[in-house]
């Protein structure tokens, strides 16, 4: 915990005045008009129930409530490699919270193998190469950097189910229209 803590305060010393460098405002575009998103975070994972790093990578889909509204619905995809490969499938909402950053929750259904359990759940699935359970996955998103319909900026993930707790620390770029 201590090292991931560390982590997270060196990443936001870093990122902080990048911000104050991004002085081209001629290529910002409103966002406040554009309703669908399409964005992919990628970056490094640790997981907390195996106390071991790996990787992860996020999909999503968001679609706005109104025209300029805080709120958007949409689904995801959740790829993580940590302690054996799991998936993640899931829909839920986002809120902005100021200009530039917003939150999301997605309720959804993460796929384990079998070696990714102890062996008292492995004996109920036998007849299938994976095994599913109930998760939520959190996020959130700063865009650092807008030029036209795209943004990136840094993301932090984290996802819980029954088997796995795990924060990702990475980059997130979406393409909204």
């Amino acid at each position: 915990m201590k090292y991931l803590n560390i982590t997270l305060f060196i990443s936001l010393i870093c990122v902080m005045p990048l911000r104050s460098q991004d002085h081209d405002h001629n290529h910002d575009h409103d966002h406040s008009d554009l309703r669908n998103e399409i964005g992919f975070s990628g970056g490094a994972l640790y997981s907390f129930d195996h106390k071991v790093w790996g990787a992860g990578m996020h999909l999503h889909y968001f679609r706005s409530i109104g025209a300029h509204g805080k709120w958007a619905l949409g689904g995801g995809i959740e790829q993580a490699w940590v302690h054996g490969p799991h998936f993640t499938v899931g829909a839920g909402a986002k809120y902005q919270i100021f200009d530039r950053m917003h939150i999301g929750v997605m309720p959804g259904i993460t796929f384990f193998k079998h070696s990714d359990t102890d062996s008292s759940d492995a004996h109920e699935h036998e007849d299938s190469d994976y095994h599913s359970r109930f998760s939520v996955h959190f996020e959130a998103v700063y865009e650092l950097i807008r030029r036209g319909r795209f943004h990136l900026g840094p993301a932090v993930d984290c996802s819980w189910s029954k088997d796995d707790a795990h924060i990702m620390l990475g980059v997130h770029v979406a393409y909204c229209f």
